[in-house]
């Protein structure tokens, strides 16, 4: 990937992150990373393919920093996929899909399918990884979906509070109800 498409990728996932999918303009992307607004539609034609490519780069990263989910203890696991949401927190950053997802209702229809697709692979992940535990196959998908949630409204709740406090007790309590047997 050429270095101006990777600075308006970064600059874009900041923004979004930030601010929402509505929250910022091809102007203001322009502005940040100094080029001409002209520039971002040689790389990115509309703003609804940016929002594609970066939800899909987002999750493509999101999923390759999860890694095996049998690769250690489901606890381990767990922990893992928490500092991942806790990370972006802690940069003033929202889960990016967790922003757009927020946003749906008033966004282009086509990236509801990118977004889902996100959502589907921490549903699946976060499943296997409670499966390990000798959950039912509709017990971890219960879990997985629970803790997902969980941590999404956590990341919100700890932004209105201006608290990561928040966040981690929330974290910290979620994970130990979800690994009880």
């Amino acid at each position: 990937m050429n270095d101006t498409k990777t600075k308006l990728l970064n600059k874009a996932a900041e923004l979004l992150q930030t601010r929402g999918y509505n929250g910022f303009s091809f102007h203001d992307l322009a502005d940040s990373v100094g080029i001409r607004t002209s520039s971002i539609h040689f790389h990115f034609p509309t703003k609804t393919n940016l929002g594609q490519t970066l939800i899909n780069r987002y999750t493509n990263e999101f999923m390759t920093a999860l890694g095996d989910p049998d690769a250690a203890t489901p606890s381990d696991k767990l922990r893992l996929y928490v500092s991942l949401f806790h990370g972006s927190l802690s940069n003033n950053r929202m889960c990016l899909c967790g922003m757009v997802g927020a946003e749906i209702s008033g966004l282009p229809k086509e990236l509801n399918e990118d977004l889902q697709t996100f959502f589907d692979s921490n549903e699946v992940w976060l499943s296997k990884v409670y499966d390990r535990m000798g959950l039912t196959q509709i017990v971890a998908t219960r879990r997985a979906r629970l803790l997902l949630s969980t941590l999404e409204g956590a990341m919100i709740m700890s932004r209105v509070r201006n608290d990561i406090k928040y966040f981690e007790d929330i974290s910290e309590s979620i994970i130990s109800l979800t690994m009880v047997v």
